[in-house]
């Protein structure tokens, strides 16, 4: 068996997620991102009053939300909740502000030592007792999660491009390839998250869609076509896809690089032996992570393109199906399924109109699938076999001496040269209209200008043209070049 993983909570702390679990989770997470873009901004931690007066400002939009969740009402001085953890069996939420703090900077504080108490925040106290908020390390990668989707989740499929480019393709790869694959490996993933990611919201844009079949009137699907999916697919992710050409401009490049980064030996070498002193990894082992990144950059570059068909066939299935919708709704009329069922709701809608119709139109009580028109087979059919053709030895005799002598008499290259050579073109160059004097020779010597004109480096001759290269009539009533061949092998 092997080594059971220590798991997440080794290093999170076991309250982490409350405050994400509780009745505020949504103003928890929306003060976590004000925390995360203030310290972004700050050089060192925030101090804790700036930090409570931007909570406050949040606070005191949100007031009424916060005091019915967390049941404090309109007192301002009502104390404070003194949960317990059940693990440690120390207070949550200990007692500090008094009723004449103001409310918004009362909730503001206990969200402070919430995030402290939880694990998202460290306090440190300096030497002139000013009082500092630091993130904590295990922290860093949820808050920054917190914020991308806060955002929107941006998708940019430019920038993973431009950035295994620059970093495969520059000049550093050669003396720090090591750092710089690693690097391209995750902008490559990334790339092919973010497409996957495209190619899913497409999908459950789609299932919206079709899924609230029922009550969806024209005003509906134009809301949901013009406004939730132009607004997150076509004027976002999918538009900056398509008009973008950063894909189809450095791929090439990208997988050229990567090639000649796995057939240098002498790279390989240096950047495993440089890899292993970073990571502790024995040279051979370094060396084959390297090649296993070089290749997945490689491979997932050149899968790109069937997953770009898939999202454009998503997109295209969606609008059709938006139009096809509206158009229903428009014009019933104008599908055979809308026919059907404008004639079948007229039936319906026009008491004993069936007795007037014609071919025996019953009213029934529900349509099933013993309603439908069964036509039987009442007579066997019976098909008639041609027979089978009878192979004959001497016909595949014959077409088989008949595509050897044409093979034989095919005019070859080494034919065509072993004719001019008869003709006296080792010694001498050879004039064309003197070559043309019957059919066959007026046909090798097409074939001889043919040669020396499209396969320079192989066929023994090469044209000289003689007063412009004009054509002259040979007896025979031709018009041929007025040219030499020269042998020049």
């Amino acid at each position: 068996m092997g080594i059971r993983s220590p798991g997440v909570f080794a290093t999170l702390p076991q309250l982490f997620f409350s405050p994400l679990a509780s009745p505020n989770r949504e103003h928890y997470a929306a003060l976590l991102v004000i925390y995360y873009r203030l310290f972004q901004e700050s050089p060192h931690g925030i101090e804790r009053k700036a930090l409570l007066y931007r909570f406050a400002e949040y606070i005191e939009q949100h007031r009424s939300q916060f005091e019915a969740e967390e049941g404090i009402g309109d007192a301002p001085d009502s104390p404070v909740d003194e949960r317990t953890s059940a693990e440690t069996g120390e207070s949550l939420f200990p007692p500090e502000e008094t009723s004449a703090v103001e409310p918004a900077r009362y909730l503001a504080a206990r969200a402070i030592r919430t995030f402290i108490a939880a694990g998202w925040m460290s306090e440190e106290v300096l030497p002139d007792y000013t009082r500092i908020l630091n993130m904590v390390s295990h922290a860093r990668p949820f808050l920054e999660a917190l914020a991308r989707i806060e955002e929107g989740l941006k998708v940019e499929y430019e920038s993973h491009v431009v950035s295994v480019y620059s970093l495969l393709c520059g000049d550093a790869a050669k003396d720090n390839g090591h750092y710089l694959v690693l690097n391209a490996h995750g902008q490559t993933i990334a790339l092919i998250d973010s497409l996957k990611v495209l190619s899913q919201s497409i999908r459950e844009h789609y299932e919206r869609l079709t899924g609230r079949s029922e009550g969806l009137d024209v005003a509906d699907i134009l809301a949901l076509h013009y406004g939730e999916y132009a607004s997150d697919i076509l004027d976002g992710a999918y538009k900056r896809l398509k008009t973008s050409d950063n894909l189809s401009r450095y791929r090439p490049r990208i997988l050229s690089q990567v090639r000649d980064f796995l057939l240098d030996r002498t790279w390989l070498d240096e950047c495993a032996f440089k890899y292993s002193r970073t990571a502790s990894l024995p040279v051979s082992e370094a060396r084959a992570k390297l090649v296993a990144m070089l290749e997945e950059i490689r491979d997932t570059l050149k899968a790109v393109d069937p997953l770009l068909e898939e999202i454009d066939r998503r997109n295209m299935l969606y609008a059709k199906s938006s139009v096809d919708r509206i158009k229903a709704l428009l014009e019933p009329a104008s599908s055979i399924a809308g026919r059907i069922m404008r004639a079948a709701q007229s039936i319906c809608d026009t008491p004993q109109l069936y007795r007037e119709l014609p071919y025996h139109l019953y009213r029934i009580q529900a349509l099933t699938p013993e309603s439908r028109y069964k036509r039987w087979l009442r007579e066997i059919l019976e098909f008639e076999y041609a027979e089978p053709t009878v192979a004959d030895p001497a016909q595949f005799d014959r077409l088989e001496a008949e595509f050897r002598l044409r093979l034989e008499r095919q005019l070859s290259p080494a034919r065509i040269s072993e004719w001019l050579d008869s003709k006296g073109g080792q010694s001498s160059p050879l004039v064309a209209a003197e070559l043309a004097v019957t059919v066959d020779d007026f046909v090798r010597l097409v074939y001889a200008i043919l040669f020396a004109d499209s396969r320079p480096d192989s066929f023994s001759y090469f044209v000289e043209e003689i007063e412009g290269g004009k054509l002259v009539e040979v007896p025979a009533g031709w018009l041929v070049p007025d040219v030499r061949l020269r042998r020049s092998i």
